[in-house]
């Protein structure tokens, strides 16, 4: 499988592909391009924006992507790039780790795939079938029997199954969510070769943070149907970005992590919250996907965190912590350019409030402000002098050259200069 656009009117949109091209697509990898075919119509977008849409894909954001629904997925550590620009996400766990990582995302939940319905009103359901069971694309062999579907295969054609069955039985998320967009009773099957975070997320944007997991068919057939889908399916729709389709500027997204802070606090509120809806009694696939929330944001290397929320607004850190937080940054931590950027931006805004201190701490603060982070980070590990980030800086060494008659003294001194002494 491989992970390639497809341009929809000027714009990007990522999806899972085979790759042997003759090969039958997972329908649910499908869907993402189907809506935003359906919503974007004739309009052609300029400059190729990227657009993620449907399925736990955010490990494979760009800096500047748009996100509309997507997801995180819960088996993999997150390389979320920045900035985003999220406009809603599958569920609030999705939203936690977002805002852990600093990016802002607002409370507007539910797979883009509850849609359909509305977007295609002319689909007609199939004839009517009491039982679909339909098993995760990584799983095809779990489950067999005449009321199998696979979940390979033309997504429209799978959706009008779907539409028509009385009762589904699915490993498959997408399963679940396009027999909640049309109204179908359903049940989870437990998955066997996925983390139970991207269903808990849906279920939880849906209303249902408590939802049950059936271990087999028989057991989802005595527990019956879980509780029907509670979102706002205009809130989701309206959360659309048709403005990539529009003449005239992008909606602006702050690259400067200037509330990387405040967004840490309100992940933690968003936390506590899923918690408390889960409740004392929550099953295990439930504290699995909350624990795997608090995983993904504490993966974070600790320096970096500090340091962005140093330069966060509102934040009172002085120049001189800010100095002392980017040396122990950038001795801990090799170099990562999506990273490294995101830093030096954070470090340019903030310098500009409260300055970068003095003594060679200073100097690498500053030097890692103007992007070339590579060398701000071979001074702090003592790999390069001070007086070559002075000289980046276009800055003379304060200290005056050696004296021949006091050999020695001088170059102590501006030896314990540029050690911050």
């Amino acid at each position: 499988m491989s992970f390639e656009d497809v341009v929809i009117g000027g714009v990007r949109v990522p999806r899972w592909t085979p790759d042997d091209p003759e090969a039958p697509s997972n329908f649910g990898d499908e869907i993402g391009p189907l809506l935003v075919r359906a919503l974007a119509g004739e309009a052609h977008a300029e400059g190729e924006p990227r657009l993620l849409s449907v399925g736990s894909v955010l490990q494979f954001t760009e800096p500047g992507d748009v996100v509309w629904g997507a997801g995180i997925n819960g088996k993999v550590r997150q390389r979320l790039r920045h900035p985003l620009d999220v406009r809603a996400v599958r569920g609030p766990l999705t939203r936690a780790v977002l805002l852990g990582f600093g990016i802002p995302t607002p409370a507007v939940f539910g797979d883009p795939a509850l849609l359909l319905p509305r977007l295609l009103p002319d689909l007609v359901p199939d004839a009517p079938c009491d039982l679909i069971v339909m098993p995760n694309l990584n799983e095809l062999g779990r489950v067999s029997g005449e009321h199998v579907l696979s979940p390979l295969g033309d997504p429209l054609a799978i959706a009008r199954r779907i539409a028509g069955a009385r009762f589904v039985v699915a490993s498959s998320l997408h399963a679940l969510v396009l027999a909640d967009a049309f109204g179908v009773p359903s049940r989870p099957l437990v998955p066997a070769a996925e983390h139970p975070f991207k269903y808990l997320d849906y279920y939880a944007g849906t209303g249902r943070p408590d939802v049950r997991f059936a271990s087999s068919v028989e057991e989802a057939l005595d527990l019956g149907p879980v509780g029907s889908a509670e979102v706002d399916l205009d809130l989701l729709a309206s959360a659309f970005p048709d403005d990539l389709w529009e003449a005239g500027e992008r909606r602006l997204v702050d690259p400067t992590s200037r509330s990387y802070a405040r967004q840490r606090d309100a992940s933690w509120r968003a936390r506590d919250e899923i918690a408390l809806a889960i409740g004392r009694d929550a099953p295990d696939s439930a504290a699995q996907a909350l624990l795997r929330a608090q995983q993904l944001v504490a993966e974070q290397p600790p320096a970096l965190t500090a340091l962005l929320e140093a330069c966060s607004e509102g934040v009172r850190a002085t120049g001189s912590y800010l100095a002392s937080a980017t040396v122990r940054y950038l001795r801990e931590n090799d170099a990562r350019g999506d990273i490294d950027r995101r830093v030096s931006r954070a470090l340019r805004r903030a310098i500009a409030e409260r300055g970068a201190g003095d003594g060679s701490g200073g100097v690498v603060c500053r030097v890692a402000a103007t992007g070339k982070v590579s060398l701000a980070r071979a001074i702090a590990r003592g790999e390069a002098d001070s007086a070559d980030g002075l000289a980046h800086l276009g800055e003379a060494d304060p200290l005056p050259p050696e004296d021949p008659a006091t050999p020695g003294l001088l170059a102590r001194a501006r030896s314990r200069w540029r050690r911050g002494a």
